[in-house]
């Protein structure tokens, strides 16, 4: 029997010997092998493939069409699926842009045009979704998407912008150097300086009264917020370095002034942590401590302090204190 070498599905007839199987009969199998694209296999660029700009697109169309009726939890959700589908075309086409590198360079220009336009349509898709999350009142989800929208636009594009001035009005950006005392950050939610505390005050409360458990549960929250404001406020600042060094530098102190605020929690944690009996737990934050703030400072001198008491070191600190001055991490 003979096969055409054009046709698109062979039959393959395999007849396997009784002698080999010890059977008495003889098993014909049958494989379907494609030999060639078929008119029916559905290409990427439809618009109901998913892993394609079209399928992105129309994700953003569905949710427009939802945040226009209110309908922001299913706008919510094709917004994620949007963001998703473009940063997984967009590394795609970057890595596509590198294997052509040096072999081919009209096909890697093409591909890296292609991961710019796509991330364009990401970073589109993030900034709407902060937006929908402050229409939902949950601006503290909204401010890493458009810290991240800063981060991947140049801040002086429209899209940067335009981030950064809704950072403005949820009060956790200045436009312009901030009056002495005043803080940068004037946001009442929880993904703020003020948030944090406010997490602080509660853990105070709850030592005074011994109830470690809530201490420990509200300082290990107040880390974590404060962590995240300061590592936010460092992006922001190399971000606008060399674009807008007022700004820069603004970003700058806050992000040190937050560190400061979660050296403390830290500090405050490992003691909630001695006065449990847990030294074990207290040790690696007091080391944190140490390495986040130079050791000659105030609390750099007093988690050492801790150590000595603990007895895992032995040596008495001899530094000379200066003023608090943490870096931020």
């Amino acid at each position: 029997m003979l096969f055409s070498p054009l046709a698109r599905v062979c039959s393959l007839s395999v007849t396997v010997l009784p002698l080999i199987l010890g059977l008495g009969t003889s098993l014909p199998v049958q494989a379907q092998i494609i030999t060639e694209p078929s008119d029916d296999l559905r290409p990427l660029v439809q618009d109901n493939s998913l892993l394609s700009m079209q399928g992105g697109q129309r994700l953003m169309r569905e949710s427009l069409t939802a945040i226009e009726s209110q309908d922001y939890a299913t706008a919510v959700v094709k917004l994620q699926q949007a963001r998703q589908v473009f940063n997984q075309l967009s590394n795609f086409y970057q890595q596509l842009f590198t294997s052509f590198t040096g072999i081919n360079n009209r096909l890697a220009d093409v591909h890296r045009q292609r991961a710019v336009e796509v991330a364009e349509m990401r970073d589109q898709a993030t900034y709407q979704l902060a937006l929908v999350h402050q229409a939902q009142n949950q601006p503290d989800l909204s401010v890493p998407l458009l810290v991240q929208v800063i981060r991947s636009q140049n801040p002086t594009t429209d899209l940067g912008a335009q981030a950064y001035a809704q950072l403005v009005q949820l009060g956790f950006a200045s436009e312009v150097e901030p009056p002495p005392g005043v803080s940068v950050n004037s946001s009442t939610t929880l993904l703020s300086m003020q948030g944090g505390e406010q997490l602080m005050r509660q853990s105070l409360a709850a030592v005074q009264s011994q109830d470690y458990a809530t201490a420990t549960v509200k300082l290990q929250q107040a880390r974590q917020v404060f962590n995240q404001l300061s590592n936010f406020y460092q992006q922001l600042s190399a971000s606008f370095s060399g674009i807008n060094n007022q700004l820069a530098d603004v970003n700058r102190r806050s992000a040190v002034e937050v560190a400061e605020m979660r050296d403390q929690a830290t500090y405050q944690l490992a003691l909630v942590h001695r006065a449990q009996n847990q030294p074990e737990l207290s040790v690696p934050l007091l080391i944190q401590v140490i390495r986040s703030q130079n050791p000659t400072t105030d609390l750099g001198v007093k988690a050492y302090d801790q150590l000595v008491q603990l007895g895992f070191v032995s040596e008495s600190s001899a530094l000379t204190r200066v003023p608090l001055s943490p870096t931020a991490p």
